[in-house]
């Protein structure tokens, strides 16, 4: 009898050895069906920084999920390994094909001293934001941000959300900044005026070198602008753009403090006609901006604050031009936002062939702001006989 229900117990447990075999069978199916149809949405994402969002506006959220997928591809590379190593090939081949990508995100050089000669020059870009005119009311922070920007070193400054209020004993930036180290300057033409305070908002250039030329950017429909200057370095001519693209105003704080599901989806709907409006706005600007380098008689540095990341259309189309000073000489993630978003890396320094980035530093010591100011040095390339 002991014998007879052992037996009754045996053949349970191989039938359940073998329904868990097949239940695990059909969950591996499945999950690479997932993983499938994921790779065909993330071939559509590598795509989808070639496409203007202002003839398709989806594409802006497509790419914008890239990082995220990305993530989720790794996370099936260590499953596959450990569970059926052959369809690991599948996450191999998705990532290797999006390395292209992955090298705006992490940049993996060493530091290394820069001589001074007489060919560099160091270019600084800083999103000051007013220098806090409404954050702090005793003015400590702007007082501290407005020294910085000042005491720095860098050869030429491109500021955006420049303020500027002449006679101010704290907000008379211009005379602070361009007489610390007798620089010429070129603010944005139209000064906007900034409220009941007065004074100007816009995005300004301060340079040691001779400025010979200065021109503007026009965006249509936008409050913001984007200057140049040609300055003369040595016996060469150098056109520096400082742009500041359309901003989404996407009020963090919000995204992580709503509690109950309708302020939830009224905050989801909001950031999504942002972005949406954001991605379509930038499209357009980034056009303008298109034309005025292609049309440059000179070699060009454009610094600004662009408002999207690097798996972007605007930061595609940029890179379609010109070589980005942090890919080739920064260091680590190079993060530029100071807030909840903290990963984010929407300031930049695009530079001309023609020029050589010898090295990127991106200030995440200097906390007045919510960007990170990003400073480069730059040689001029000797000219071919």
């Amino acid at each position: 009898m002991n014998s007879h229900t052992y037996s009754d117990k045996e053949q349970r447990m191989r039938v359940f050895g073998r329904m868990q075999e097949k239940s695990i069978k059909a969950f591996s199916k499945l999950l690479f069906t997932v993983h499938v149809l994921l790779s065909i949405y993330t071939l559509a994402a590598y795509v989808s920084v070639y496409v203007s969002p202002a003839s398709f506006w989806p594409a802006g959220f497509v790419a914008l999920s890239l990082p995220v997928v990305i993530i989720i591809h790794l996370i099936f590379f260590v499953y596959w390994l450990l569970n059926a190593r052959i369809k690991v090939l599948l996450p191999l081949a998705i990532i290797l094909m999006g390395f292209p990508l992955f090298q705006r995100t992490l940049a993996l050089h060493f530091e290394k001293p820069v001589i001074a000669a007489d060919s560099t020059f160091k270019v600084l870009s800083f999103n000051a934001r007013m220098f806090n005119l409404y954050k702090d009311k005793k003015s400590l922070r702007s007082t501290e941000v407005i020294s910085w920007v000042a005491d720095n070193d860098a050869d030429i400054k491109c500021i955006q959300e420049f303020y500027n209020l002449s006679g101010s004993k704290i907000f008379g930036t211009i005379q602070k900044i361009a007489k610390k180290g007798n620089y010429q300057f070129y603010m944005e033409p139209l000064q906007k005026r900034n409220g009941s305070k007065g004074g100007f908002l816009g995005v300004t250039i301060f340079s040691k070198f001779p400025i010979v030329n200065k021109g503007e950017v026009v965006f249509e429909k936008a409050s913001y602008k984007g200057i140049y200057v040609d300055v003369r370095v040595k016996k060469d001519t150098i056109r520096i753009f400082n742009v500041h693209l359309h901003s989404m105003s996407i009020p963090a704080d919000s995204l992580f403090e709503n509690e109950n599901y309708q302020e939830i989806k009224e905050t989801s709907l909001d950031v999504f006609k942002r972005l949406k409006t954001g991605f379509i706005k930038r499209s357009y600007q980034i056009a303008e901006l298109e034309k005025h380098i292609k049309s440059s008689p000179y070699k060009v540095i454009v610094c600004g604050d662009f408002n999207d990341i690097p798996y972007s259309y605007t930061y595609q189309k940029m890179r379609s031009m010109l070589n980005n000073s942090f890919e080739d000489a920064g260091r680590g993630f190079g993060f530029t936002y100071n807030g909840k978003l903290f990963f984010l890396r929407i300031d930049n320094q695009f530079y001309d062939d023609r020029l050589s980035v010898l090295d990127f530093y991106t200030h995440r010591t200097i906390p007045y702001s919510d960007h990170f100011p990003i400073s480069a040095i730059y040689s001029l390339k000797p000219t071919e006989e």
